[in-house]
């Protein structure tokens, strides 16, 4: 078992450098690039790849095996498995980092919005899942599960979710086509 926090992988023999020693900052802005329905799986991949290491230089035979690595830290060392696709989503990153950041500086004891603070991403993930039921994130995390398991909000969360309805609902996940067709008069 290793107690060190990942910096960088190994694929076949040779080590490869994770960019700005796997900062969180760094691993959100990845998850940003990976949802971006804008551009193809493959374009997304690449950039990913292109940001999460140092210096890039896989070959195709490579990119694979990169991107298992690249995934696994991602997933706190975790192998990735096959994620439900339909399963709703309850929080989104971009979305909810104004209300997580608080909630995860409370836990670790230091701004993480700092910008002289270093926190490696496994570190903030560790905070972000000891983030206690006492704070607005864990509200708002409630209110969605409830809504979405369709449970009955009680008067007080009905109140807030009336009040903070952009704080709550998530946005849709489509593209900028998608969105122009919505507006549209159709």
């Amino acid at each position: 078992m290793s107690w060190s926090l990942p910096v960088s992988v190994e694929i076949d023999g040779k080590v490869y450098n994770i960019s700005k020693k796997c900062d969180y900052r760094l691993v959100l802005d990845i998850l940003e690039i990976l949802s971006d329905t804008d551009f193809s799986e493959k374009s997304r991949n690449l950039y990913a790849l292109q940001n999460f290491y140092e210096n890039f230089d896989f070959d195709e035979q490579r990119i694979e095996r990169a991107l298992k690595e690249m995934h696994k830290i991602i997933d706190l060392g975790n192998e990735i498995e096959e994620k439900e696709q339909n399963k709703p989503r309850i929080m989104d990153w971009k979305h909810d980092f104004p209300i997580i950041a608080p909630a995860v500086s409370r836990v670790l004891g230091y701004s993480v919005r700092s910008a002289d603070k270093y926190t490696h991403w496994w570190d903030f993930m560790g905070a972000y899942q000891e983030v206690g039921g006492d704070c607005l994130f864990a509200n708002v995390i409630s209110i969605r599960n409830k809504k979405q398991r369709g449970k009955k909000l009680e008067k007080y969360e009905q109140e807030f979710y009336q009040e903070n309805r952009k704080m709550v609902d998530l946005p849709l996940n489509i593209t900028e086509e998608e969105q122009e067709w919505l507006d549209s008069d159709w």
